[in-house]
């Protein structure tokens, strides 16, 4: 069967096009494109015989609002992590998983403020490729952070609490960063970057990734 990734772009404001492209030239796999958001989960019902793991991208909405997609797209994913089927959530897509297994998604400060540039990530658990105490340097850009992990679920990696987590059991990795950006997500969503920290932000984003797809073994 061939290795396919079926990616998810929750978005509310503008599709994050660039950024499916750079996973497609990342990955080198064959990948599709799915915006439950926009026309419910129609594309990935169609196509979950084909896909063999998942990414959820980031959203302005929140899980709080309980849009009309939010909980459909959340028990579809949760079903295709018990058939093992590997799920990377980035930003709202760690949020939304996060939550749909129990734990808490609320804003980061009383002002609701946005959090937004490169925040280091350090590594508190060796996870595949990924040693403890390594340093990983993500874009964010966020109001709302996940707290109080249910049993399930073990962070092992902090710059805020909880900035990258694992379920114990089942194939899900979630970061409040954004390790998919493309150049153009940086400067118009992320901001705040120099030229350099884009290239950095991108260089350690694709480490993330490679090291979540290695672990399962859709990637050599």
């Amino acid at each position: 069967m061939t290795k396919q990734i079926a990616i998810i772009d929750p978005y509310v404001v503008s599709p994050a096009v660039p950024c499916f492209n750079r996973l497609v030239e990342l990955l080198g796999l064959p990948c599709t494109y799915h915006t439950p958001s926009q026309s419910g989960l129609k594309s990935l019902l169609e196509e979950t015989n084909k896909a063999s793991a998942y990414i959820i991208l980031g959203s302005a909405s929140h899980v709080h609002e309980k849009l009309p997609w939010h909980f459909p797209l959340a028990n579809f994913m949760v079903d295709e992590l018990k058939k093992g089927k590997p799920v990377l959530g980035c930003c709202f897509g760690h949020q939304l998983l996060c939550h749909a297994f129990g734990a808490e998604v609320n804003y980061f400060s009383e002002s609701e403020i946005k959090i937004t540039g490169l925040r280091k990530m350090r590594m508190t658990q060796s996870f595949g490729e990924l040693a403890s105490g390594e340093e990983l340097n993500l874009g964010v850009t966020h109001k709302q952070v996940v707290r109080n992990l249910p049993i399930d679920l073990l962070s092992i990696g902090e710059g805020l609490e909880n900035d990258i987590i694992i379920h114990k059991d089942l194939p899900f990795m979630g970061t409040q960063g954004h390790p998919e950006c493309s150049h153009s997500f940086c400067l118009t969503d992320i901001q705040n970057l120099t030229d350099d920290e884009i290239q950095l932000v991108q260089k350690d984003g694709a480490k993330l990734i490679k090291a979540f797809f290695k672990k399962f073994g859709l990637l050599s």
